[in-house]
């Protein structure tokens, strides 16, 4: 087990006008990844910049103790250019290498599932803290993108020679096209998932038994990234790299971002009054906030991506 400590500290200027808040007065913590000079991982909490470490790439996911589960990666698709990686006072690697390791999920008990290559194809593994290891599925058409409800694991395979949706071994969706990306709702009752079934990439939602399937938005441009609040009321997801609000409770959608700009990757603030996402600027990218309440926006670092708000 490989332990790195890399604790640099930098503290930022407030910024923004006086209708909108200093970096200190953000909720939580933010991370993301900084590409300039060489890709490295910063968290943003109180005004005070945190540069972890190079070449670590945070997941949207938590341990019960609050450590952050990131992937350590050095990018050269080499057989073990990859591990998980947890954050918290240090940066501790756990489990195997592998040439590619996806989409780290914890279940219920605290243990990580998630999508790694060890042999040239892609299955889901169930990584203990201790480190030991379980392998969950055994396909060479691939398993993809897991995410968990309780001790369950809901994710993508292709072993039936399209995509779609399984729940442990039960699938989930039967359809000629391809569904992806399975998004449980915080309650663990709905699926969130993408669909091209009607030729664009659209959002569907389904209860966690794959029963009461239906599209859930009616835009005409292709719909990524669904991702939900904490308390399961809303649902951000981008209309052709716009980012939108779903109300689930009265089924109202509004734009949030304005038109003309190109945000992806939205995650919601503790407190569910923000969204972070990462908006592209010529060949970069930066890392904004954006009020739910007013729309108004401001960029908290830049040369930035993959935002997790925690």
């Amino acid at each position: 087990m490989k332990r790195l400590v890399v604790p640099v500290l930098v503290v930022l200027a407030a910024c923004g006008g006086d209708d909108k808040p200093a970096r200190s007065e953000l909720p939580g913590t933010i991370y993301f990844v900084e590409d300039v000079p060489h890709a490295q991982l910063v968290k943003l909490a109180g005004g005070t910049r945190t540069v972890i470490g190079r070449d670590l790439y945070p997941s949207p996911s938590t341990l019960f103790d609050g450590r952050i589960v990131a992937i350590a990666s050095r990018g050269d698709g080499s057989a073990n250019s990859e591990q998980l990686a947890l954050i918290g006072s240090h940066v501790e690697r756990i489990g195997p290498a592998a040439a590619q390791l996806r989409d780290p999920a914890v279940d219920s008990r605290g243990r990580i599932v998630v999508a790694a290559n060890f042999d040239g194809a892609s299955n889901l593994y169930r990584i203990d803290l201790d480190g030991g290891i379980t392998q969950l599925t055994n396909d060479p058409q691939g398993n993809f993108a897991p995410a968990t409800i309780g001790e369950s694991v809901v994710y993508v395979s292709s072993r039936d020679g399209d995509a779609e949706i399984y729940r442990d071994q039960q699938r989930l969706t039967a359809f000629h096209r391809d569904d992806w990306q399975p998004t449980p709702s915080p309650d663990g009752k709905t699926i969130a998932f993408l669909s091209d079934r009607d030729g664009t990439p659209h959002i569907y939602v389904m209860s966690s038994d794959g029963t009461n399937l239906r599209r859930l938005t009616m835009h005409d441009g292709e719909e990524t990234s669904p991702t939900w609040s904490r308390d399961g009321k809303q649902l951000a997801y981008t209309v052709d790299n716009q980012i939108w609000l779903r109300d689930l409770k009265t089924g109202n959608d509004r734009q949030l971002t304005p038109p003309g700009t190109n945000d992806v990757e939205p995650s919601f603030s503790p407190d569910g009054h923000w969204l972070s996402v990462s908006r592209a600027r010529g060949d970069a990218s930066d890392v904004w906030v954006i009020s739910l309440d007013s729309g108004e926006g401001q960029p908290v670092a830049q040369n930035a991506r993959l935002p997790r708000w925690f």
